[in-house]
């Protein structure tokens, strides 16, 4: 509980049989467990999938002993399901009968719901019907079991069952052993691949480096130090610098890492990023000890943008930036008492060889037969970490030695130091699609959402480590391979690059007004016509920043997928304007209204999924939005006179993300939000004294997908309804800053509640009966000074 400033987190420990349970293990000694029927599956489908899961290098748990009739299972089970981090149950006919395989389902489950691991269900020979008990397949065997061990118990294997099905999974209809088990090593090799991303044990030779930056920042010294991290790209610097900021970041009052620096200077939003950056620095860091981290600074005006004076943070201050131009620190010496730089250092032979072992062989060393190859393929990466994962990535499963001996000799042609023609082998290894992709993220899209893509193009990048998925299903790609994509698409036609299959364009004042996709060069005055299009009207990708269209826009734009157009004008000046497939549109900061001519033209967008509208100032009402019937994704942040939402939101059957922050003036929320029943996220941000929300409409019950909802601010808002306890998968519940003096009693129905956060709100009591709740880990109180009393069950 959190309460005053203080906070206490709720952990519960019980057998799986009747609560949660707490994991002792603080790692994973399994990347897989199996869980089936063994006189079902064990002789075919199970072994085929085992055996082709350990031929990827994945390490997997499968009880090859089975258990007897009437024995329990063991101990050991549960922990190698806790010591997994995804688990494979495997549904036949018979497996409804085998009460382990239910409670190792029902254990598995309940880590699931933890997000402690991932469920990837297979259904061998029956329906997810069956499962889902709809037939009596599996209704039979239950019914059997209530009688052995009771309601209670078999009611949470209903529920599992139940839940798992809300899984997507495989089924191995129309689809031989073979091919399924292929298929599902690669999602699991994918997964695992994600997973890395933030897991530091996947880290290697780092520990010199860092304790001899912790040494340069020596955090106990009052003075405020300026540290550089130099190097070259690919060398390992942001890694590095992620590695001493979680390391330190606990002794500093604030902390901030500001990532790609040298990449959001690019474009028309650099003087409002750095100006935004600047207000954020001196107005929560100013007197304060701060720990500051600028990565990949590209040229000394940026670094004097944001950390020229020493003067805007407190005492014992570290600022830590990491770029490839030693240069940026030139002046800087006599504004910081200390202003120090360190050189990154390349990879030595054991280190090297240990990470891309991790990569090839995921393990810490490679096979015996193939230990003298590896050494020599290191070696030739030249102790680069970004070299050594992507052609570790690239030979990951090749088993053949002459793929790697191919290999080797094409890396013998390679000048030590050239980054390039070593990444280079990788994306010739792509098929052609694949390799479209991998130049769309280095041209335009790193850093936008993954779910532009197709996710098998996608998965095979993530294996060959060209591309990482961040927080948020956002693309990552290195910097060195987002300039190897570029000079790729330059190559394409050298002596004039518009020609090229992607162009971009930055016109004066470092604005980049327009990327556009396949083609086209947007004139200065940015009125785009159709003449500018007809060339290119296979256009996948557009990105303004301000302009406008002019003129029939008939037959173009059919393929346009993405649209982002910043700044978009109040007036609409083309016609025919109808990109019936596009699926990403962004109207953030554009000057429009409901009114805007645009709207009606883009009502052919019915495969439309994700549409932004934040910042939009003079939006009042949403415009009419039944025509997005595909929409996933719907933001309206900031939109400061948004005073109400278009009843036509209840059409958005597929809308799981609705996020209203800072609509300060919106009073209404429409009853047609309970006909959202895909919505998995409701944030409502609302502070404003005059013109407040004061009531949640009772419909709300309805959102049985609902996981996450935040109402903040609503100082008008004085309860919730009690339609709220319906909300079955509701894990986080947000309440801070609002008028709400009790919670409805109702709120004890919420199952699966994790989170409870009420700071700041007139909270006087909370239901008598909140200790009830299993799941309810965290309660934050904050400044709860109407609070009276506190259940003593959860504390």
């Amino acid at each position: 509980i959190v309460a005053y400033g203080a906070k206490m987190k709720r952990k519960r420990s019980s057998s799986p049989e009747n609560g949660s349970t707490c994991h002792g293990s603080s790692g994973t000694a399994y990347d897989v467990f199996l869980s089936f029927r063994g006189p079902d599956t064990r002789a075919n489908f199970t072994d085929s999938l085992y055996h082709t899961l350990r031929d990827k290098g994945i390490h997997v748990f499968i009880d090859k002993k089975g258990i007897d009739v009437g024995e329990e299972i063991g101990p050991e089970i549960f922990q190698a399901i806790d010591d997994s981090k995804i688990c494979i149950p495997i549904f036949s006919r018979g497996y409804a009968s085998s009460s382990c395989c239910l409670r190792e389902l029902d254990h598995m489950m309940e880590r699931w719901k933890n997000n402690e691991l991932d469920v990837l269900p297979v259904f061998y020979d029956v329906e997810p019907s069956d499962v889902k008990l709809e037939t009596e397949v599996y209704r039979n065997a239950l019914t059997l079991h209530k009688k052995e061990r009771g309601t209670k118990i078999v009611q949470r294997w209903e529920e599992a069952l139940k839940e798992v099905t809300k899984i997507r999974g495989w089924d191995t209809k129309n689809i031989c052993h073979g091919e399924l088990a292929h298929l599902i090593a690669r999602k699991v090799s994918v997964k695992l691949k994600v997973s890395c991303v933030h897991i530091s044990d996947h880290l290697v030779g780092m520990d010199e480096s860092v304790n001899e930056i912790v040494d340069l920042l020596n955090v106990e010294s009052k003075d405020v130090r300026l540290i550089g991290i130099w190097g070259m790209g690919g060398i390992g610097k942001t890694t590095l610098a992620k590695v001493v900021y979680h390391k330190l970041s606990t002794n500093f009052e604030s902390c901030s890492f500001i990532s790609n620096i040298r990449e959001a200077s690019k474009g028309s939003g650099l003087l409002i990023v750095q100006r935004q950056l600047v207000s954020d620095i001196i107005d929560r860091f100013k007197r304060k000890k701060v720990l500051i981290f600028l990565d990949d600074v590209a040229h000394m005006s940026q670094l004097k943008a944001l950390a020229a004076k020493k003067e805007w943070f407190g005492l014992g201050s570290r600022i830590v930036v990491t770029t490839r131009d030693r240069n940026v620190f030139h002046g800087f010496q006599d504004q910081f008492e200390h202003c120090l730089i360190y050189e990154a250092k390349e990879l030595n032979n054991v280190t090297a060889l240990q990470l891309f072992s991790k990569h090839a062989f995921r393990s810490n060393s490679p096979p015996n037969e193939f230990l003298s190859i590896s050494k020599k393929v290191t070696a030739k990466a030249g102790g680069l970490p970004l070299a050594i994962e992507v052609i570790g990535s690239f030979l990951c499963g090749k088993t053949e030695i002459a793929v790697w001996q191919d290999t080797l000799q094409k890396m013998e042609h390679f000048p030590h130091n050239d980054v390039k023609e070593k990444l280079m082998l990788s994306y010739e290894a792509l098929d052609p699609p694949q390799q479209q992709i991998f130049l769309d993220i280095a041209c335009f899209l790193a850093g936008r959402d993954k779910n532009f893509f197709p996710n098998e193009g996608i998965d095979v990048l993530i294996l060959m480590s060209l591309v990482k998925i961040e927080k948020g299903n956002i693309l990552w790609m290195h910097d060195q391979l987002k300039d190897l994509g570029r000079s790729i698409v330059y190559q394409e036609n050298c002596k004039d690059p518009r020609k090229g299959s992607r162009a971009w364009w930055s016109g004066e004042g470092n604005r980049n007004h327009c990327n556009v996709y396949t083609g086209g060069w947007p004139p200065q005055d940015f009125v785009l016509t159709p003449e500018d299009f007809i060339k290119v009207s296979n256009i996948r990708f557009l990105e303004m920043v301000g302009g406008t269209f002019s003129g029939d826009f008939e037959g173009l734009f059919s393929e346009l997928r993405w649209l982002f157009w910043n700044w978009c004008p109040a007036e609409m000046h083309a016609t025919n304007f109808c990109p019936k497939n596009l699926v990403i549109l962004n109207l953030s900061g554009a000057s429009i209204d409901e009114h805007w001519g645009g709207w009606t033209q883009l009502k052919v967008a019915t495969r439309l999924k994700v549409l932004e509208l934040s910042w939009c100032g003079k939006l009042s009402i949403t415009p009419d939005l039944s025509a997005y019937i595909s929409l996933e994704i719907l933001i309206l942040r900031e939109c400061g006179s948004l005073l109400r939402i278009h009843r036509s939101i209840g059409h958005l059957r597929c809308l799981k993300h609705l996020n209203l922050y800072r609509c300060s003036k919106l009073q209404v929320l429409p009853i047609e939000l309970g006909s959202l029943e895909a919505l998995t996220e409701l944030l409502i941000e609302n502070y404003n004294l005059s013109g407040s929300i004061s009531q949640v409409p009772s419909s709300i019950g309805a959102l049985v997908n609902l996981e996450r909802l935040v109402i903040c601010g609503a100082i008008k808002l004085t309860t919730l309804p009690d339609s709220i306890g319906m909300l079955k998968g509701l894990a986080e519940l947000d309440v801070s800053d609002t008028g709400i003096a009790e919670l409805s009693n109702a709120i004890v129905n919420l199952k699966s509640l994790k989170v409870l956060k009420m700071s700041r709100s007139h909270i006087q009591k909370l239901p008598e009966a909140i200790g009830m709740l299993e799941k309810l880990e965290e309660i934050y109180g904050e400044y709860c000074h109407r609070l009276k009393m506190i259940p003593s069950d959860i504390m």
